[in-house]
């Protein structure tokens, strides 16, 4: 994470859906592709085979193998009430899709489970966190995925679904389930990770020599903290709902898995509380560091302010136009009172040696 030149975070506003029904289809991201991606992989423990067909092509195919079905963009509304009614999913949960402000949740039903959660990643250049919302329904021997945008961290599960011997493949189909959402948390900690380092280069910033800029930093990565914060507790409650679901499709064995994950989303929890306290202690040790500097400042000002009070009076007295003012006679006059003004500041020079002012 960079520390200079860290603008303010932007301010997303959702799409109103105040007033329409329960049900209503309607996308309320940003996030326009040209056109939706959809990639098909059908595997068992001797083979995988990788498709992307179109919508009346998937449609249109026979899910007789385990299948994972990823569609990369949810504006085209159309396509996702298309697939969705091909498997059964209810409309609640299909307007959940299309919702990426949706809290992450985990939802039962008779024949399918749905979940959807928060996919996060860092940006460099923007200095922020990137939220991706991502729903998933496992369905028989099926796990759909609805990406609102093109590319996510789930590359490398790619890749091993299509090496041989994978242990992936020998699993049953909730095991791809749970891989999904245990590299979604291991991101997590990478973001932690980042978020680690960037609050000890702040620290030693604040600590040496505090630049204008800090508390805008500070500031910003107090949102960070709080967005990580706020997308993690619910997940842990999503893992905790699906270590101890009771629903055949998910295999007894793999309970054990989403307990492992459990436990990770607990750890990411217990660093992001350390982490934001760290934050606002931060905030408090600069803003003391400025009360510091503004008392040294203060002191000295006083210091000088001291110093000429007395000098101050004795030009006012003698400043004064009265007619018969007997010092004004005298040879040596001006000397002496240069003289008196001097002792004046060596002996507050003396005294406040002494005191430790300066």
């Amino acid at each position: 994470m960079s520390n200079k030149n860290i603008p303010n975070k932007k301010v997303h506003k959702r799409k109103s859906k105040t007033g329409l029904p329960p049900g209503t289809h309607i996308y309320t991201g940003k996030n326009l592709l040209d056109k939706p991606e959809i990639q098909v992989f059908s595997y068992g423990i001797e083979f995988c085979n990788m498709l992307t067909p179109d919508v009346d092509e998937l449609l249109k195919m026979d899910f007789d193998h385990k299948t994972w079905i990823n569609i990369e963009g949810l504006h085209d509304v159309e396509l996702i009430r298309s697939v969705c009614d091909k498997f059964g999913i209810h409309h609640l949960y299909q307007e959940d899709i299309l919702n990426v402000y949706q809290r992450p949740k985990v939802e039962e039903e008779d024949h399918y489970l749905f979940t959807t959660f928060k996919s996060l990643g860092w940006n460099d250049q923007q200095n922020e966190i990137e939220l991706e919302q991502i729903s998933m329904v496992l369905s028989g021997n099926t796990v759909i995925t609805f990406q609102e945008k093109l590319g996510d961290h789930y590359d490398a599960l790619r890749e091993r679904l299509q090496t041989e011997k994978s242990i992936i493949r020998e699993k049953t189909i909730d095991y791809l389930f749970y891989r999904i959402l245990d590299i979604t948390v291991d991101v997590y900690f990478d973001i932690l990770e980042k978020m680690g380092d960037y609050l000890e280069i702040i620290e030693n910033e604040v600590i040496n020599q505090p630049a204008n800029g800090i508390l805008l930093e500070i500031q910003n990565n107090k949102k960070d903290i709080m967005q990580l914060r706020k997308n993690i507790y619910p997940m842990r409650d999503v893992m905790n709902k699906l270590a101890n679901v009771e629903h055949p499709l998910i295999n007894e064995k793999t309970k054990k898995y989403f307990k492992d994950v459990l436990d990770h989303t607990v750890q990411i929890l217990e660093n992001v509380e350390t982490y934001r306290d760290i934050n606002v202690s931060l905030k408090d040790v600069y803003l003391n560091a400025l009360s510091h500097d503004m008392n040294k400042v203060m002191k000295i000002l006083t210091i000088i302010s001291t110093f000429f009070i007395p000098l101050t009076f004795i030009v006012g007295v003698y400043g004064m136009n009265f007619r018969y003012m007997p010092e004004l006679e005298w040879v040596n006059g001006y000397y002496i009172i240069w003289g008196i003004m001097i002792a004046i500041v060596i002996l507050l020079s003396i005294w406040f040696k002494r005191k430790g002012w300066f």
